[in-house]
């Protein structure tokens, strides 16, 4: 995977740098935005942010005020769960994602323009209503809301909110004056521009789950922070500390290479050139960021972008890396992909696996058609799509483009091999992908992908309780006006499945008003269970662990042409259809703490007041939806 210098370098340059964390209630009033001596690009990194408030929590360990293997109850005793096995989590078991925790709860965390503490305050009232996946410490799978906790966690020990602390202990001691959180380092004229599909100008997100996801920096910052971890330097740490971060927590095949915050501690094709490389990436809606640090070499690279993903940064830092460890004399070595030998039977062994397999948000059919070839369909979306698999003379199944039974199927350029394998009792298809980028690189993966399901038993009554919802779309109703998901998530499709009975979308029906996730395995991130109940006549879908709430399309009317003003609510998102006439323009008055959306007939967003320089004037799309969001006592001003 060589790379051109000048075109790497050129690329690195035209990117931006971005992180966010966020304070406790108040906190706009204590911490004004900085003053920057420099004026490099801000941006928020995302995921990178993990690594501030690991380093934070290290800090109170070198400090002997935090045991990374007591309870997380002994910092905070109000932390329950409702699940008895929350006494088991430790503090190092946030750290590598061992928790348990279902994953992340969403709820206002991603904010357009807008800075808010309720993701800070209400999670841990969240949490106490939520189950978990797995005991604690039996795997690792991506866990944002423990790295939250180990925000609140920080500001318990140290008395300090999380923006005091790391200006206080990270920013100020390197000398980082272009990093902070929403509350220090908010709406500056250094902020990256962003944009929503990659055209539209669109207000700037923040991250307001700070431990989490929410520092913002520039990437010669990012850099220096990045450089703390070289060996022999203690400016933040002490050596041990920086050692348990960069070791493996698990080392099993198939299982994420995390370490203390790191994403990966180790990759095989550094490791065969002698290096040891500390990575960590990280994304928001529209702002990305990736970390690559070699100690031992001293290199540190962050590349941060608006648009794109932190996938494709990570390979950018690693060509920045590769070139860097050039000039040091060290060859890093990224073989491609050989073509597998294939055969056309499936030993029958395998064809025992043909079932129902589940993700944590799809279910899917595995079949082998005649014993020639594995076919995997999954049946979750409009419609149904198939993959299709040739058994390889090394025991695993490559992933096919075209039609094998037409036989024009050729191996695919972005090769995936599958096999199965079984842990704690389950049987698992588990994978190994590489996604060919082109001149970008080429992105090697290995996980558990899909787990045997079966066909669950459910009551006939619950059965047709879900049935009878077949179709039906949900809308979100119970975000902040500022909540990125009404652009990019507005609403749950429920769908249930003729062959694979028992399933609702990827849950299991446990009975006519509840469905929960039953994906269990390294890797499955961000579940959900999903409870309905009505109000006032009205159904609404209750992603229970994601504190998102949605309305039923059945409450939602026509939008009257003679309406003339819509009043609105704190948290009640105020729903209309637009009908058949494809006509219609409207002009917005939309005042201060609100906002406005239209879709067309797909949900796609057509205009948000948060696109910038697009005026109030607005068309309605024939079959579309329009919703009006703000705060009591607001509303929106409507002519025609």
């Amino acid at each position: 995977m060589k790379k051109s210098r000048i075109t790497a370098i050129f690329a690195a340059m035209l990117l931006a740098a971005s992180a966010a964390a966020a304070l406790p209630a108040g906190a706009a009033e204590t911490n004004p935005n900085k003053s920057y001596a420099t004026h490099e690009t801000l941006s928020c990194i995302g995921s990178v942010s993990k690594m501030f408030v690991t380093t934070a929590v290290m800090q109170l360990v070198d400090a002997g005020k935090v045991d990374l293997d007591a309870p997380v109850t002994d910092y905070l005793p109000e932390f329950r769960m409702a699940d008895v096995r929350y006494k088991q989590i430790t503090v190092r078991m946030l750290m590598n994602h061992t928790s348990g925790i279902l994953g992340t709860t969403a709820g206002d965390f991603m904010l357009y323009g807008d800075r808010d503490p309720g993701a800070h305050d209400t999670l841990l009232d969240e949490l106490s209503e939520q189950r978990l996946k797995a005991d604690p410490g039996d795997f690792a799978a991506y866990c944002n809301d423990g790295f939250t906790v180990l925000e609140l966690i920080t500001e318990r020990v140290s008395g300090e909110s999380f923006t005091d602390y790391v200006e206080n202990h990270i920013a100020k001691p390197l000398g980082m004056e272009q990093t902070g959180t929403a509350w220090n380092a908010f709406e500056t004229p250094e902020q990256v521009p962003t944009y929503w599909n990659g055209n539209v100008r669109i207000t700037e997100d923040y991250c307001m789950s700070l431990g989490s996801g929410g520092i913002l920096s520039t990437a010669p910052e990012l850099c220096r922070f990045g450089s703390t971890f070289f060996k022999g330097d203690t400016t933040l740490l002490s050596e041990s500390s920086k050692k348990a971060m960069s070791t493996q927590q698990i080392d099993a095949p198939y299982e994420d290479r995390y370490g203390l915050g790191w994403d990966i501690v180790g990759d095989t094709d550094y490791d065969n050139a002698g290096v040891q490389i500390v990575a960590k990436g990280g994304d928001v809606m529209y702002q990305h960021a990736s970390l690559i640090v070699a100690p031992d070499e001293e290199i540190s690279v962050a590349v941060l972008s608006s648009g794109g993903g932190s996938m494709y940064n990570e390979l950018m830092s690693m060509a920045l890396m590769d070139i860097a460890l050039e000039e040091k004399g060290i060859t890093v070595e990224h073989p491609g992909v050989e073509e597998m030998e294939t055969l056309d039977t499936v030993p029958e062994e395998y064809l025992d696996y043909a079932d129902i397999y589940i993700t944590g948000d799809a279910v899917y059919d595995v079949s082998f058609p005649d014993g020639k070839y594995m076919e995997i369909t999954c049946l979750t979306g409009v419609k149904p799509e198939t993959t299709q698999f040739l058994y390889t003379t090394e025991d695993n199944f490559v992933k096919m483009d075209g039609r094998i039974e037409n036989g024009n199927a050729v191996q695919s350029k972005n090769q995936e091999l599958l096999h199965f394998g079984q842990r704690g009792g389950r049987d698992y298809i588990l994978s190994d992908s590489f996604m060919d980028l082109g001149r970008t690189g080429r992105y090697h993966s290995q996980s558990y992908t899909m787990q045997r399901a079966g066909q669950p038993k459910v009551s006939e009554e619950a059965q047709a309780a879900w049935d009878a919802r077949n179709g039906k779309k949900y809308y979100l109703y119970n975000a902040k006006y500022s909540n990125t998901y009404y652009a990019e998530s507005p609403s749950i499709r429920v769908q249930t499945y003729e062959n694979a009975r028992g399933f609702v979308n990827g849950e299991t029906i446990v009975d006519a008003d509840h469905a929960v996730s039953m994906f269990s395995c390294p890797g499955g991130r961000d579940l959900r269970d999903v409870t309905m109940y009505r109000k006032d006549g009205v159904e609404f879908l209750d992603m229970t662990n994601n504190a998102m709430e949605c309305i039923s399309e059945d409450a939602i009317g026509e939008l009257p042409t003679s309406l003339t003003e819509v009043a609105l609510h704190t948290k009640q998102a105020a729903w209309y259809r637009i009908g058949d006439d494809a006509s219609r323009t409207l002009l917005l008055d939309i005042p201060e703490n609100a906002a406005v959306y239209v879709y067309d007939a797909y949900d796609r967003v057509t205009y948000s007041s948060y696109m910038t320089d697009y005026g109030n004037s607005v068309s309605l799309p024939a079959g579309g939806k329009i919703v009006f969001l703000g705060e009591d006592g607001g509303s929106v001003k409507i002519s025609q």
